[in-house]
């Protein structure tokens, strides 16, 4: 049975497209050029066929989501999908990985253009905006920097292309990754990070300031900024 068999659940009209590079595989058109004639199902691609695009394996190819789905959820499996592939053929066995830690998307949700949360990978966590549209930000570079307003302010987001989901926008939050014990470890520090990211800022309480002797020894404490200056303006 071929890599991209029934077992894939494609349909026979399916145009799967490609995680790594987005090149999309129209079965009546087939592929000529690698013997592929008009009407070959993906499914019945021989198991030599592989990506016109980026040479990818015919496993990296996902179906685009259907009307009617939720297209959040299918970005998000697409992303996580992406970065799993990553880590099988790029990063196993790199030095800066955590060997404890998987790739996952933690607390996505819409916000602005897109829907925002964050990835835990073996070798970063990172906040990451997902646009609706794939060709949003198109014109941008891999490291380009771009302005994105989130309820708790606005902050300096890097462009990163990722295949068919297009250029994403990610705030790097963690690079040391073995500071984190296992996933759960990782899993917590993702989750407080969006609640800072995306929490309103509160009014601060009207108090009767504290006598002189009080103000003189109180300590400092951590603001939102400090915590996330590196990515915010």
């Amino acid at each position: 049975m071929t890599p991209g068999g029934p077992e894939a659940g494609f349909a026979a009209d399916a145009r799967p497209a490609c995680g790594a590079c987005g090149a999309v595989y129209d079965p009546a058109a087939g592929d000529p050029g690698r013997e592929v004639p008009p009407g070959t199902p993906f499914g019945g691609l021989p198991d030599y066929w592989r990506c016109p695009g980026c040479g990818g394996p015919q496993h990296g190819f996902a179906v685009v989501t259907p009307p009617g789905d939720d297209p959040m959820e299918a970005r998000v499996a697409a992303l996580t999908a992406s970065y799993r592939l990553i880590a099988e053929r790029d990063m196993a066995g790199v030095p800066i990985c955590n060997a404890a830690l998987a790739v996952e998307a933690v607390g996505f949700r819409p916000h602005g253009p897109g829907w925002i949360g964050c990835v835990i990978a073996p070798w970063f966590l990172n906040a990451v905006l997902i646009p609706r549209d794939p060709a949003s930000w198109a014109e941008r570079r891999d490291g380009d920097k771009m302005e994105v307003a989130l309820p708790s302010g606005a902050y300096r987001f890097t462009a990163a292309r990722v295949g068919v989901l297009g250029t994403l926008s990610v705030i790097p939050l963690a690079s040391a990754m073995n500071v984190f014990a296992d996933q759960e470890d990782a899993r917590g520090a993702a989750v407080l990070a969006l609640d800072h990211l995306m929490r309103e800022p509160q009014p601060a309480p009207q108090t009767e300031p504290p006598p002189a002797s009080e103000a003189d020894t109180a300590k400092p404490t951590l603001s939102r900024r400090s915590l996330f200056g590196g990515g915010r303006r």
